[in-house]
């Protein structure tokens, strides 16, 4: 009769194993299904957008991930319509920035717009006596973080690293920063983006040279 106990005990352990094995395999515990679920609910919720800085850095194109290799001031050199710009950067020693970690947003004017200022004020950009205020007028260019025409929105303020504010107006597909027109876009680089622009942003300040 004492058997009888350790005969049943026993049973018990065979039909416990035997409901076990009948279990279908991906039963789960609570902390696996509510895992599940979670992974789940990003597959059902659509597409996970990637990090901005991500996106912009590797646009998708093996040009565009070898530019964006090179810094703002590789750029700005390789470019023969931005040598005036790159001249006076070398020359007042802003184009140090340029190199660095940043990002930043650069506004390059074009040979054309070097050519539409005035004799007086063109004349004096190299002249060492105005160094600091040719800085100024370069710093007008620069723009901390980095900036596409998509994080452009129309009616912005920026503030560059002059300490001036420019204004955005976006009209169709031209964009106009102050009084100057983007005319090429989203130049990506390691350490920032460049916008080739048609003028050059003079400060107020900047304009008795």
């Amino acid at each position: 009769m004492r058997a009888i106990p350790y005969i049943l005990t026993f049973s018990a352990l065979v039909m416990l194993l035997i409901t076990a094995c009948d279990q279908p395999k991906d039963t789960q515990t609570g902390n696996e299904v509510a895992l599940q679920e979670g992974v789940n609910a990003l597959q059902t919720d659509g597409p996970v957008e990637p990090q901005a800085s991500t996106a912009r850095q590797i646009p998708g194109s093996n040009e565009a991930s070898r530019v964006s290799s090179r810094s703002l001031l590789d750029i700005v050199e390789s470019n023969s319509d931005l040598s005036t710009f790159n001249s006076l950067l070398q020359k007042a020693g802003v184009a140090e920035s340029l190199s660095g970690t940043g990002p930043y947003t650069v506004l390059a004017p074009t040979e054309a717009a070097f050519l539409e200022l005035p004799d007086s004020l063109r004349d004096n950009l190299d002249s060492p006596k105005h160094r600091e205020l040719v800085q100024q007028l370069l710093n007008n260019h620069i723009i901390a973080g980095r900036l596409t025409t998509s994080d452009l929105q129309d009616g912005a303020i920026l503030k560059t690293a002059a300490g001036h504010q420019l204004k955005v107006a976006k009209r169709n597909d031209k964009v106009q920063i102050g009084h100057a027109v983007i005319e090429k876009p989203d130049g990506m680089s390691s350490n920032g983006v460049l916008h080739t622009i048609n003028k050059v942003l003079v400060p107020l300040k900047e304009t008795a040279l």
